[in-house]
């Protein structure tokens, strides 16, 4: 039996038809909330509605984080059939092809800019929107900090914080997520609106699919990233984030880690 202790909770996790997106939303399947997923893939998003199916608290949808459109009427969706959104995991993302900027392709730089930082951009304005639509939920010991009107927690990277960890774009992009989740904490903490970032190190992910779409990678700038060498301890446990996701969600925890840059890499590269 799943714990209920998320229950009546709603939780939006983009790019979440596989990898780490998928584990999150297992994860708060798990706690009792009701979670959407979008995706761009059609077969992934169908094999994991098979999955899920069984469950009135899931939701799985065809969105282009790209476009505000879409995004727009993925949260007003999101809403619709739960009633409310209390928590987004910008999770979608792209890698880049390791190059560095005098490699780089204007087109390579848009689609992973496109992507990864104006498509986290985008969800975190409507999710802020419709945080702000609705009344906060309270812990049982209600008061002050207790109240949450809305989390965001944003998938980073050591590349957020590290210049050699990627390509240029994918630096420039995690880095940019990384600013805009001090800038949301900030403006709307006192609102109850609260916005953490994870920066993640290495994970066993589909992430690195769009390499290949994006023509190969850089092999130079991939060694010096250090990589290629990682020893296998280095890796993390996609389940071990979506549980610190979960943990997030307590109000009192959201807002004392409002505005945050969590490390969360197994220290590696090691400091």
């Amino acid at each position: 039996m799943p714990s209920q202790s998320l229950q009546n909770t709603t939780v939006l996790v983009t790019g979440a038809a596989g990898g780490l997106g998928k584990a999150i939303a297992s994860a708060y399947l798990d706690a009792g909330a009701n979670v959407a997923i979008c995706d761009i893939h059609d077969a992934r998003l169908a094999e994991t509605r098979s999955q899920f199916e069984g469950t009135d608290r899931f939701l799985a949808l065809k969105t282009d984080i790209t476009s505000e459109e879409a995004v727009e009427k993925l949260v007003a969706d999101c809403v619709s059939r739960f009633g409310r959104l209390d928590i987004l995991v910008n999770n979608a993302g792209m890698m880049d092809s390791f190059d560095p900027v005098g490699d780089l392709s204007q087109a390579n730089w848009d689609k992973v800019l496109g992507v990864n930082l104006t498509g986290s951009f985008l969800c975190m304005k409507h999710a802020v929107r419709a945080f702000q639509a609705q009344q906060p939920k309270s812990s049982s010991a209600s008061s002050g900090t207790d109240s949450l009107r809305g989390l965001i927690i944003q998938i980073g990277s050591n590349a957020s914080i590290m210049g050699t960890q990627s390509g240029a774009a994918y630096t420039v992009s995690k880095h940019g997520v990384a600013a805009l989740v001090k800038n949301t904490a900030g403006f709307y903490g006192d609102q109850g609106i609260y916005a953490v970032a994870l920066m993640l190190g290495v994970l066993q992910t589909n992430i690195n699919d769009g390499i290949a779409a994006l023509g190969g990678f850089n092999q130079g700038i991939y060694a010096l990233s250090g990589l290629p060498a990682r020893p296998p301890e280095a890796v993390t446990d996609t389940a071990d984030v979506a549980r610190y996701c979960v943990f997030l969600a307590d109000p009192r925890i959201a807002a004392g880690v409002n505005g945050s840059s969590i490390v969360f890499n197994k220290n590696w590269p090691r400091q």
